[in-house]
């Protein structure tokens, strides 16, 4: 049975997805998008969408997050107000002196980098962000960082991806693909085959299901969890890393003065495999919403770790005592695919001509929207806005992913 056809036929209506749909219609292609479940049903909505730029790695990784992340002022022109857009910056706090030295380090680092970065003291940490608590005596500010409701960017592309004619089917499960001898030909889904001159598969951590098809996906599931609570009247309009975030960025981890001991609170359980990537943030409604509780599941699952929970609440109540009677109104986690070298794949199959994948976003709200943009140039044949060696699919650093969890 046949569902659509069209010149491509898109796989997955997360960031990645819906960005890559929107770019080709902007080329006049013809685009159909088939999602398995709703729109951002997987990790594009259930994250506190960070726009974090502190700790991209120097190089490739910085520049195509930094293009990535330019793209939102445009977006918020098109789209208005729809998905909470915030270009206020993001902080590190931090609570000692040990901290403060290691930090101090990372700004300097930084700033070699070519980020725009600097160290607040006590007063300045305080006025930037309210909210903080007392034993705060500093921070980290980098005015390039912001923020988005994720699932709302999605949804709201997509929309304007309808208004250029592209054709979306949610609910419908891609089951294949469709072959003419080697080339791919289209997608085999539950409703029926859509056939295309071009697939672009971007499924995120589902992207594995590929290897059935003979091609191997060097991606790992990480799962990070994200808990949205009641509203708090304290100001804060800019994003918030802890200090044990530290651990989490082998940037900060090769710094002289680094010392886990620093960096480590009675809450965490390292050894049960779930370590804690500190935020905080507020939704344009008020709402305090939290995270992320990391681990690497063994299957795609997306429900929270029980310990995983205590952990974020344990981070939030003894950074925010006074929370503790705070409403629990959502709890989610989203599996990310990670690559051995933190960078997405984004090229061509030699193997099944026709076939483009666009995969292994584990910074998929800032990498997400060029991703569409370099995906729209690739099936194009235009030159690339970026080049695109440090994202093949067989690049040297590409190895296989090992269970652990990944150090960015």
């Amino acid at each position: 049975m046949n569902l659509d056809k069209a010149d491509v036929v898109v796989v997955g209506g997360g960031i990645v997805g819906v960005s890559s749909a929107y770019f080709l219609a902007q080329r006049g292609l013809s685009v159909v998008l088939v999602e398995q479940h709703e729109l951002a049903h997987g990790a594009s909505g259930r994250n506190l969408g960070y726009l974090w730029m502190h700790n991209r790695n120097a190089g490739f990784s910085l520049q195509l997050s930094r293009a990535g992340r330019a793209l939102y002022d445009s977006f918020a022109d098109e789209l208005g107000p729809s998905f909470e857009y915030r270009s206020n910056g993001g902080m590190i706090y931090f609570h000692t002196d040990d901290q403060r030295r290691v930090y101090s380090e990372f700004v300097d680092a930084r700033r070699a980098d070519g980020l725009k970065i600097e160290l607040l003291d006590e007063q300045a940490a305080h006025e930037a962000a309210p909210i903080l608590s007392p034993d705060v005596i500093g921070a980290t500010y980098s005015p390039e960082d912001g923020q988005i409701r994720t699932p709302k960017f999605v949804r709201a592309l997509a929309q304007a991806c309808r208004r250029m004619g592209v054709r979306i089917y949610e609910d419908t499960s891609a089951l294949g693909l469709l072959r003419s001898g080697e080339r791919a030909t289209g997608v085999r889904t539950a409703a029926g085959d859509v056939t295309a001159d071009h697939v672009v598969w971007a499924t995120g951590a589902w992207s594995r299901m590929l290897e059935a098809e003979g091609i191997p996906i060097p991606i790992h599931p990480e799962r990070l969890g994200a808990i949205m609570l009641g509203r708090v009247p304290e100001q804060l309009d800019k994003v918030l890393y802890g200090p044990l975030a530290a651990k989490n960025y082998e940037m900060i981890r090769s710094l002289p003065s680094y010392r886990d001991e620093y960096f480590t609170a009675a809450y965490e359980d390292p050894g049960h495999g779930v370590e804690h990537l500190e935020c905080v943030s507020k939704t344009e409604d008020g709402n305090l919403f939290i995270g992320c509780p990391m681990d690497m599941p063994n299957d795609l699952d997306h429900r929270m770790s029980a310990i995983g929970l205590k952990m974020a609440i344990g981070a939030l109540l003894e950074a925010f005592p006074r929370y503790r009677n705070l409403g629990v109104e959502g709890v989610w986690t989203g599996i990310l695919p990670t690559t051995s070298d933190s960078l997405p794949i984004v090229d061509h199959i030699d193997a099944v001509p026709g076939l483009v994948l666009a995969t292994g976003h584990i910074y998929g709200n800032v990498a997400g929207p060029i991703t569409g943009k370099l995906i729209s140039e690739l099936v194009s044949g235009v030159e690339t806005s970026l080049p695109l060696d440090e994202l093949a699919f067989d690049r040297p650093g590409l190895q296989p992913a090992e269970d652990g969890l990944v150090r960015w």
